[in-house]
């Protein structure tokens, strides 16, 4: 059975523009399962729309990297997912309905892995029914950071390179990697891992243990 990845439009947005979104499977490569990409049903309205398509994107590279990855991801619907579940994170303050729909759809998803870089929806979980999140969330979150520590044990030099070159996509990424220097190889692993690890402090169980990632 596949691996289902949901995934925000914040993490595609980031990762494309750091160069690494076509690499996403490849941190889940260590899985026996094939691997899913599964995406937001109006993520292409949101992050290319007719106006102007680099509004979001900046770039024409960027553009492309994230049409490539929409056209061939699987598109999540509210039709697909337990519609009284859906309810219950949607009527939650600080998760939109895009984030409420890709928790609703893992909860209900053994398989199920919600990869996202909404910090403001993962807080909102805190005030939800903690029985309940155990039972549909546990090791289902993947976070911006937790992936970016996938790509730096892939190759370090490679993602810090693209963060630091791409300053202004995520600050504090940018501040673990180096400003006006490289920071070092342990500076950087300690400060994705304090990331993380708030989080962690924070969810517990519902943050994936990963990378590498289950």
């Amino acid at each position: 059975m596949a691996l289902n990845l949901f995934v925000d439009n914040d993490v595609i947005l980031k990762l494309a523009q750091y160069g690494v979104l076509e690499r996403l499977p490849e941190l889940f490569s260590n899985q026996d399962e094939p691997v899913q990409l599964i995406v937001l049903d109006s993520a292409k309205y949101k992050l290319l729309p007719k106006r102007n398509r680099l509004e979001l994107c900046g770039t024409e590279g960027v553009a492309l990297q994230v049409e490539h990855f929409l056209d061939v991801a699987t598109k999540l619907s509210p039709d697909a997912v337990d519609l009284d579940t859906l309810e219950i994170f949607n009527a939650a303050p600080g998760i939109d309905v895009g984030e409420a729909l890709l928790f609703a759809a893992a909860a209900g998803d053994d398989n199920g892995r919600v990869l996202t870089g909404d910090k403001r929806a993962l807080s909102s979980l805190l005030l939800q029914d903690s029985v309940q999140l155990t039972t549909w969330l546990t090791n289902k979150l993947i976070t911006l950071e937790a992936l970016i520590q996938g790509f730096a044990a892939l190759d370090l030099p490679a993602i810090q390179h693209t963060v630091r070159a791409n300053a202004g996509v995520d600050k504090a990424l940018t501040n673990v990697f180096g400003v006006s220097a490289p920071a070092s190889a342990d500076s950087v692993r300690a400060g994705l891992n304090s990331y993380v690890e708030h989080l962690r402090k924070q969810l517990g169980g519902l943050i994936n243990s990963g990378p590498p990632f289950t």
